[in-house]
């Protein structure tokens, strides 16, 4: 069962995972960069909602002249509607593209929703890693400064949650079940991972 009930399930938190409900294989998707850096940009990028046409365009083919670009835009749309499904992602008169999120589920907005409304608990245990660790693509240098911008930014917000008490008076790393010890341990491990994590990131481009 994916979260909510979606029919798509997107984690962007450490390892890329995407699952479809009907078990269907969508994991292919993912072995196309740009693609998954298209998918991922349309789900986790701020403000949340329809992305121009010209931005996507600039961000992933930013040496194609503009017939081109557009070509491949459109050619990588085709391909993840026709795999997640025709209304998973949804383009306006305009160009305009966003994801349908009553269809699609993603850690990310997930994770911050959950900051936003004080569940620290529930939000960090959605922070598995850096957003889309180790993920790289060669030729899109606009999109690689914004996922540097984005993983220092949730790593912020993930460190905060950390030590931020929940809505409930809980920590953010605390669970039900944990004995105080276990918790305890747990939490000293996942705050050494974020410290290392902001100590060995690179210097962000200019």
């Amino acid at each position: 069962m994916l979260q909510g009930g979606h029919l798509i399930e997107l984690r962007l938190f450490g390892s890329l995972e995407l699952r479809a409900s009907d078990a269907r294989d969508v994991a292919g998707l993912v072995r196309h960069e740009k693609r998954t850096a298209l998918l991922a940009y349309l789900a986790a990028a701020l403000p949340r909602g329809p992305h121009r046409r010209d931005t996507l365009l600039a961000l992933f083919w930013p040496e194609s002249d503009t017939a081109h670009a557009r070509a491949a835009l459109s050619q990588a749309l085709y391909v993840l509607r026709t795999a997640l499904g025709e209304g998973a992602i949804v383009s306006r008169g305009d160009g305009a593209t966003t994801l349908a999120r009553d269809l699609v589920w993603c850690d990310v907005p997930a994770f911050e929703s959950a900051l936003d409304a004080g569940q620290a608990a529930e939000a960090v245990a959605l922070y598995r890693g850096d957003l889309l660790q180790g993920f790289f693509v060669s030729d899109a240098p606009e999109f690689e400064r914004w996922l540097e911008r984005e993983r220092a930014r949730l790593r912020e917000r993930a460190a905060a949650g950390a030590w931020a008490p929940s809505s409930d008076g809980s920590s953010g790393f605390s669970v039900g079940w944990e004995t105080e010890r276990q918790r305890s341990g747990r939490t000293r491990h996942l705050r050494s991972g974020l410290r290392k994590s902001t100590s060995s990131s690179p210097p962000r481009r200019p």
